[in-house]
C-alpha cells in the first residue's frame, strides 16, 4: 500500500525471513563467518542461538543460499515438537525418502542409503532444524545417531540446530555428552546497538530503492532502538507500521514522537516491544558452545544453594558435582582410592594415552582416574583415538579456555574430598599440575610428576618458576634422561626419589604414527592444494596453540603477516583450532591471508598431524609434543617462542628457538633449504617403552610407601 506512494519497489520491513535483506551487523557478520567455517568441515553439529527475532533464520538461509546445490543437499524441518520416531520420519520426508508404513529399522536403513547415494554423487546431506529448543532428549539422541552414518571416514550428514537461548540449556544435559563432542561450531546472536539499528533500517530501505521518502530524523532512529532493543524482527514490525502511519497521515518526516505513538499502539494491541524506560542492553555476540553456560560450583552432595565460601566469585562454570555424576563412582568406605591423574591440555591427553592403557593392567596400582578439560572441538579432534579418555571431565568457560590456578585448586579440592585418592600423578607444568601438587601436599598424598627436571634457565619466565615449584612439591620425580636427574640433584632433590624413565611423548608419537594415513588420502578433502604436497621444495607445517600470539589483534596481525611472508619461501599448511579461527574472525582478519600460499585447515587428529609432519620440509610450532616428535622423525623444527625447556630437543634433536622475529625465522628457513633438510632420526634412542617404565616405577614406589606405612603402624602398636 505505502510502497508505491514512497517510490519503493517492495515493502522493506517484511517479517518473513528473507536472505536478500540480510544485514551483517558486527554480530551477524561475525556469526556468518564462523558458520561458514563450520560448514566447510561438512560434519557434526552447528548450533545457532538467539532471542526471538534476532535474525537466526535469515542468517542460516543466507548461508544455505551460498552453498552449491550440486555439492550440498539441504533439507529443513520447522516443526520440532515431535517424538523421536516422528522426528525420524520428518527427516526422511524432508530429504524425499519414502517413510509411509516403514518400521524404525527400515526408516534408518532408507535414510542411510539415501545419504550414501548423495555421497557417491559427491554431494553431502545438510539438515537444518529450526526452533530446536523444543526437541526432547530422545529426539536429540536420534539426531546424534544419524550423525554416526559414515561412508569410509567421511560423515554422511551435517546438522544445524537453530533455536532460542534455552537450546543451550537443553544441550547441557548430562546424557547429551556424546552430542556435545560433535559440536564443531556454535554462535549466539545478540541484539544490535543503536548505530547498527540505524544502519539496519537504512540498509533495508535502500534495498527497495529508498530515496529519502519518508525521512527519519536522528531522534527517531534512537527511539526505535529504545523500543525494540535492537532485535531485527521488532525493528521490522515497528518500522512497517511507521511507514504505514506516515502514508495514512500523508507526511514525509518520521520523528521520535511518531515512533513513541506507533510503538505504544503496537504494545497495546499485541505487546512484544520494549518500553523506553526498560531498554535492552546491547551486547556483542558470543561465539561459543551453548553448553558452556556459567553454573555455580557447589560441594559434592551439598544443596546447590550452599556453595563453598569464597567460591562464588571464581569463574567456575560447571558444577563439579555435576561432572562427578558422569564419572566412576567414588570409593566406598574402607576401599582404596584411585590414582588421580591430571591432564590440562589435549597435548597432555595425547602424551598420557599409552600410560593410561598400561596402568590399567598393573595389578599393584590403584585404578587410574583421569581428570581433564572437556574442550569444544571439531569431531575429528574430539574423537581422536590418540587422546586418553577423560574419566572426570570439567568444562571451562568459553572465554577462559585454560582456567587459572585458583579455579583448578577449587575444582581439585572438591574432587579430592569426594574420591579420597591414594596418590596423585601430574604431567607437564601447567596450572593444573601446580594446583594438584599443592593440594596433594596439603592432604599428605603421594605426588608423582612426569617430566620433572625440565628447565631453560630464565627465572624471569613464570612457567620456569612453575616447573621449579612443582618439582619441589613432588615425591617421585620421573625424568626424561640423566640430564634431568642431574639437574634435580643440583636443586637439592634426593636421588632416591628420582627415576629416569624416558620420553612418554615419543611413546604416544610411535602409537599414533603407526596408524597415520598418507596425507594424499585426506589433505585435499580438508583444503590443502595438491600442489603443496607435490612442491619440489616441500612445504612448511605451522602448528600453534591458541595462546599469547593470538591474545590481541595486533599480535595476531603480526603472526598472520609472518605466515604470509613465510609462504613466499614455502607453501604453508596451518591446522588451526576452531578458537583461533574464531578469534581471527572476531578481529576482522578473515581476508588477511588472501593471495598467500597458506592453507588454513581445521585442526587435525594427532595421527594426521604427524602424517603431515613426516613429509614436511620443516615445522614451526610452540607445542611440546611436536617439538619431540619432529626430532624423533628427523624433521627440522623452529620453535616460535623465546624459551624452550625441552633442551634435549635443542642439544640432540632438530629443534632451534627462533622466537617470533621474522628475520630469525627467515634466516633459519634459508639454512634449512640450503643445507641438509633432514636431521638424524630418533636422536634420543627412544624404545617406545617409557610408559612401561613409568607404570613399574609408580607400582614400586606406592608399594614401598604402603609397606612403610604398615611398618610404622606395627611399630606404633608395639
Amino acid at each position: 500500500m505505502y510502497a508505491a506512494h514512497f517510490g519503493l519497489s517492495a515493502p522493506p520491513f517484511q517479517l518473513n525471513p528473507d536472505p536478500s535483506f540480510l544485514f551483517e551487523s558486527k554480530g551477524h557478520n561475525y556469526a556468518h563467518q564462523y558458520l561458514r567455517y563450520g560448514a566447510m568441515q561438512g560434519e557434526g553439529f552447528i548450533i545457532v542461538t538467539g532471542e526471538i527475532g534476532a535474525g537466526k533464520t535469515t542468517l542460516v538461509r543466507a548461508l544455505l543460499n551460498e552453498l552449491d546445490p550440486t555439492k550440498v543437499a539441504a533439507a529443513q524441518i520447522v516443526s520440532t515438537q515431535l517424538e523421536a520416531d516422528d522426528l525420524l520420519r520428518a527427516v526422511a520426508n524432508a530429504f524425499g525418502v519414502p517413510s509411509k508404513n516403514a518400521s524404525k529399522a527400515e526408516l534408518l536403513a532408507a535414510i542411510e542409503a539415501h545419504f550414501t547415494t548423495l555421497m557417491l554423487q559427491n554431494r553431502r546431506a545438510l539438515l537444518v532444524i529450526d526452533e530446536a529448543q523444543n526437541l526432547n532428549p530422545a529426539a536429540i539422541e536420534e539426531l546424534r545417531m544419524l550423525s554416526n552414518f559414515q561412508y569410509g571416514n567421511r560423515a554422511l550428514l551435517q546438522s544445524y540446530l537453530v533455536g532460542q537461548p534455552e537450546l543451550r540449556e537443553v544441550l547441557r544435559a548430562p546424557n547429551l555428552e556424546q552430542l556435545r563432542q560433535r559440536i564443531i561450531a556454535s554462535c549466539h546472536i545478540g541484539p544490535m546497538d543503536a548505530d547498527e539499528t540505524r544502519a539496519y533500517i537504512i540498509h533495508r530501505l535502500k534495498r527497495v530503492g529508498w530515496t529519502g521518502r519518508p525521512q527519519f530524523d536522528d531522534a527517531a532512529f534512537a527511539t526505535i532502538h529504545d523500543w525494540t532493543g535492537g532485535l531485527p524482527r521488532r525493528i521490522n514490525m515497528l518500522c512497517n507500521r511507521l511507514l504505514l502511519s506516515a502514508f495514512l497521515d500523508n507526511i514525509e518526516q518520521i520523528d521520535a514522537t511518531r515512533v513513541d505513538t506507533v510503538a505504544r499502539e503496537i504494545r497495546e494491541e499485541i505487546g512484544g516491544l520494549m518500553r523506553p524506560a526498560d531498554p535492552v542492553e546491547p551486547h556483542a555476540p558470543t561465539i561459543t558452545a551453548p553448553v558452556h553456560t556459567p553454573a555455580p560450583a557447589a560441594k559434592p552432595n551439598a544443596p546447590p544453594s550452599q556453595a563453598p565460601q569464597g567460591l562464588a566469585e571464581l569463574p567456575i562454570l560447571r558444577d563439579v558435582a555435576e561432572a562427578m555424576t558422569r564419572a566412576p563412582a567414588p570409593p566406598k568406605p574402607g576401599e582404596p582410592g584411585p590414582l588421580i591423574c591430571i591432564a590440562q591440555t589435549q597435548e597432555d591427553r595425547i602424551a598420557l594415552h599409552p600410560l593410561m592403557q598400561k596402568m590399567k593392567v598393573y595389578v599393584g596400582l590403584p585404578a587410574p582416574l583421569l581428570v581433564g578439560l572437556e574442550h569444544l572441538a571439531t569431531s575429528a579432534v574430539a574423537n581422536d583415538p590418540a587422546l586418553a579418555e577423560i574419566d572426570l571431565a570439567l568444562l571451562p568457560d568459553a572465554q577462559e579456555e585454560q582456567p587459572g590456578l585458583a579455579v583448578w585448586t577449587n575444582w581439585l579440592d572438591q574432587i579430592f574430598e569426594t574420591y579420597r585418592p591414594t596418590a596423585v600423578l601430574t604431567f607437564s607444568h601447567g596450572d593444573a599440575a601446580l594446583a594438584a601438587a599443592l593440594m596433594a601436599k596439603r592432604r599428605r598424598l603421594s605426588h608423582m610428576h612426569i617430566e620433572s627436571g625440565l628447565r631453560h634457565g630464565d627465572r624471569a619466565d613464570p612457567q620456569e618458576i612453575d616447573r621449579i615449584l612443582i618439582d619441589q612439591l613432588t615425591d617421585l620425580h620421573l625424568t626424561l634422561d640423566p640430564g634431568g636427574a642431574d639437574l634435580l640433584t643440583h636443586d637439592g632433590i634426593a636421588p632416591e626419589s628420582i627415576r629416569v624413565v624416558g620420553n612418554l611423548r615419543i611413546d604416544a608419537t610411535l602409537g599414533a604414527i603407526a596408524q597415520a594415513p598418507d596425507p594424499k588420502q585426506f589433505a585435499p578433502d580438508i583444503g590443502v592444494p595438491k600442489t603443496y604436497l607435490s612442491n619440489a621444495q616441500g612445504y612448511a607445517l605451522l602448528v600453534l596453540e591458541d595462546a599469547e600470539w593470538s591474545a590481541s589483534r595486533e599480535k595476531m596481525i603480526d603472526m598472520l603477516a609472518n605466515a604470509k611472508r613465510l609462504s613466499r619461501i614455502l607453501p604453508v599448511i596451518w591446522p588451526m583450532p576452531a578458537a583461533t579461527h574464531s578469534r581471527m574472525l572476531q578481529y576482522g582478519l578473515s581476508n588477511a591471508l588472501r593471495g598467500a600460499r597458506v592453507a588454513c585447515v581445521p585442526e587435525r587428529p594427532y595421527g594426521q598431524t604427524l602424517a603431515l609432519l613426516r613429509q614436511a620440509t620443516c615445522l614451526l610450532t610452540d607445542r611440546a609434543n611436536l617439538q619431540d616428535a619432529s626430532s624423533h622423525l628427523g624433521i627440522p623444527c623452529l620453535t616460535l617462542q623465546d624459551h624452550c625447556a625441552r633442551t634435549h630437543t635443542l642439544r640432540q634433536g632438530s629443534n632451534q628457538v627462533v622466537g617470533r622475529d621474522f628475520r630469525r625465522i627467515f634466516q633459519a628457513m634459508g639454512d634449512i633449504l640450503e643445507g641438509d633438510r633432514k636431521a638424524r632420526p630418533n636422536p634420543f634412542n627412544c624404545d617406545g617403552k617409557a610408559s612401561d617404565r613409568i607404570a613399574q616405577a609408580l607400582e614400586t614406589w606406592l608399594m614401598t610407601q604402603w609397606e612403610n606405612q604398615v611398618l610404622e603402624t606395627l611399630e606404633t602398636h608395639a
